[in-house]
């Protein structure tokens, strides 16, 4: 797949976001600093408009998340979002292994710390069976930050952890009987910031393009892939449009909040109503740059899009699956409008929301080629009005609208 020169790959702001700002929970400092570095790029490229647009949420942030055990050294676990804080000296009791959600007894969970292997529990089990606090086991050998929303039952109430399947094993192996954990977590409501700029179009025309991604990050790390890769991608690929005239506007918008509900995304589908309704399509990004994997594109659009996007990547050898149907991410928010949008996305995104979600593992070249393909696409829309038809099928319309009826979901 050849190039072109002009394309960056945009590495030099995944390690900006993740190597010298580092995590970036919504409404915390990391997400301020890394709001103020994407202006300023956006306004170094001409990009008029750019700014932030505030919008209330509830986020959580964390600095400690251990357990000890007299048997073997602590072990570093990750809380489950938005778990309780421990007591300052931390919580000792007993402790409870279930090797399936399906052998859990309600009866005997109370008072101890209950480790359950191959699921999260049901709110109704943990509330009813008052266990002092919760571990989850995952099949991932190293701990995952487990999306557990704000509004959910259990938050801020029961301390809730993640250990990676390796130390799950080793605390089994030890015959360990009791704990004590050690959580700290900071649970408040925030105002988030989306950062937004407009490229407008050259002879002053009413069309629009609209390009995202997210930059908030789960508080586990800096988090390369989910999402500073992602965002990297939404920049370079307006970067890249600068350069050359269009027959469209460009409207960037990089959200807040995709980690602990589409808070932003929802505020800016709000804001930005009558203006997306004459948006002729979407491209967004979340997670790209793994080394070895695939490349993806999910189309929630009419056939024509699909077919469209197949021929245009095909014409630079972009090799991706092509996807059609409704997705669950910050997207959702704009599929409910009605605007058509793609999704790129690469897989197989194995360090997501754990402490290896790291800039080293991040590929230039896979960056560079998902930039190109998007900035290929952006340019052949912009050029040919009426190049797909319209709007979202019902079935994908009606999905949109379901999900987003009870306001800001949780993926």
């Amino acid at each position: 797949m050849e190039i072109e020169e002009s394309i960056q790959d945009g590495l030099n702001h995944v390690r900006m976001l993740v190597d010298t700002i580092g995590k970036r929970p919504t409404g915390f400092a990391g997400e301020r600093r890394a709001a103020q570095y994407l202006c300023e790029q956006l306004q170094s490229w001409g990009l008029v408009d750019v700014g932030t647009e505030p919008f209330a949420a509830r986020s959580w942030d964390f600095e400690v998340c251990r357990l000890e055990s007299g048997a073997m050294e602590p072990i570093e676990g990750l809380p489950v979002e938005f778990s309780k804080s421990t007591p300052p000296g931390g919580l000792e009791a007993e402790l409870l292994v279930y090797e399936s959600p399906d052998h859990v007894r309600v009866g005997e969970m109370a008072g101890k710390i209950v480790l359950v292997y191959g699921g999260m529990l049901a709110d109704e089990v943990l509330l009813e069976g008052k266990p002092a606090g919760f571990i989850q086991v995952t099949d991932n050998p190293k701990a995952h930050q487990f999306i557990y929303g704000p509004k959910r039952p259990l938050a801020g109430k029961l301390p809730m952890l993640t250990l990676g399947h390796d130390d799950g094993v080793e605390l089994i192996k030890r015959g360990v009987e009791r704990l004590v954990l050690h959580i700290e977590t900071t649970i408040q409501d925030v105002e988030g910031l989306n950062v937004v700029g407009t490229l407008p179009a050259a002879a002053g025309g009413e069309r629009r393009i609209n390009i995202s991604s997210h930059y908030d990050s789960v508080p586990a790390s800096g988090a390369a892939g989910d999402n500073a890769t992602g965002a990297a991608c939404a920049l370079e690929v307006v970067h890249a449009l600068s350069r050359t005239p269009l027959e469209a506007t460009v409207d960037l918008v990089v959200f807040s909040a995709e980690e602990i509900g589409l808070y932003g995304s929802a505020a800016y589908a709000e804001a930005h109503a009558e203006q997306l309704a004459g948006t002729e399509v979407g491209i967004y990004f979340d997670g790209q740059g793994d080394f070895l994997g695939r490349h993806n594109i999910h189309i929630a659009g009419q056939d024509g899009l699909v077919e469209l996007v197949r021929d245009l990547i095909g014409e630079i050898d972009y090799r991706a699956n092509v996807n059609q149907g409704f997705t669950g991410v910050d997207t959702a928010c704009l599929s409910a409008l009605g605007l058509p949008n793609l999704w790129f996305q690469r897989g197989p995104q194995l360090t997501w929301h754990t402490r290896d979600d790291i800039s080293e593992d991040v590929s230039p070249r896979a960056m560079r080629e998902s930039i190109h393909a998007a900035v290929q696409i952006a340019r052949h829309v912009a050029a040919h009005p009426g190049c797909f038809p319209g709007g979202l099928p019902d079935n994908q319309m009606k999905e949109a609208r379901d999900y987003m009826a009870g306001g800001a979901p949780v993926w």
